[in-house]
């Protein structure tokens, strides 16, 4: 149980190694689903997407990665306003 709090606690070194696994392979399933190479139904869709959003949500509560991810979402958006 010692392991447990280095998934809620921003500071540790593993909480964003942790959280960018599990959003890669979430991100990985759907471009399979989306090839339809696998099948989902709707139940397990809602929740791959509930893992991706819950993953991301806990990479931007990480200051250092909060920001980078904030500053990249700026610039790509700025590209594709010109």
């Amino acid at each position: 149980m010692k392991f447990l709090p280095s998934f809620h606690n921003p500071k540790i070194r593993g909480y964003t190694t942790y959280y960018t696994i599990i959003l890669a392979v979430v991100t990985s399933v759907v471009i399979l689903t989306t090839f339809q190479v696998i099948h989902q139904n709707i139940i397990q869709n809602s929740m791959t997407f509930f893992e991706g959003y819950f993953s991301l949500f806990m990479l931007i509560r990480n200051e250092k990665t909060g920001n980078g991810f904030l500053r990249h979402v700026t610039y790509v958006k700025s590209l594709t306003a010109s």
